[in-house]
């Protein structure tokens, strides 16, 4: 048999990950692949090109480049009003070092923004989280060799 293509099993070999790993890459990056019914493929010559193609810095600046949180505990009516306070003084001022005292600069909340919400449940905690957010402009942008 032609061993130039490969399964998921052999895939997992071949990269040497784990078959989570692999999955993870599947749904989170580009790794040439293709789904034949049920089943993955993956032509060996197209990982080798794959991972000869990648910079490792692609990666780390897909992390957050500036980053400050805030992490509370409590009881949950606690900390909801906690959020309910929080957005209140937003509303009247879209100035986010308001609540969040570490931030450098002001940071004004533009007009027009997106709101996910989401509950997600991740290796062993479940999360809900409300996210506002909007492209970046370039008054806030932050040089990252200055950091």
């Amino acid at each position: 048999m032609d061993n130039s293509i490969l399964n998921v099993e052999q895939a997992v070999d071949f990269l040497g990950v784990s078959e989570k790993t692999l999955i993870k890459l599947l749904r989170e990056e580009h790794i040439p692949a293709r789904k034949i019914g049920r089943e993955w493929r993956f032509s060996k010559e197209a990982l080798i090109k794959w991972l000869s193609s990648g910079d490792s810095r692609n990666y780390i600046n897909k992390a957050e480049i500036y980053q400050i949180s805030v992490d509370e505990s409590g009881k949950s009516e606690q900390l909801l009003n906690n959020i309910s306070s929080n957005i209140s003084s937003l509303k009247s001022t879209n100035n986010i070092k308001l609540i969040l005292k570490k931030l450098n600069n002001d940071v004004n909340i533009p007009e027009d923004v997106s709101l996910r919400m989401s509950y997600k449940q991740q290796r062993d905690i479940e999360k809900l989280e409300f996210k506002i957010y909007w492209p970046q402009r370039k008054e806030y942008k932050i040089d990252i060799n200055q950091k």
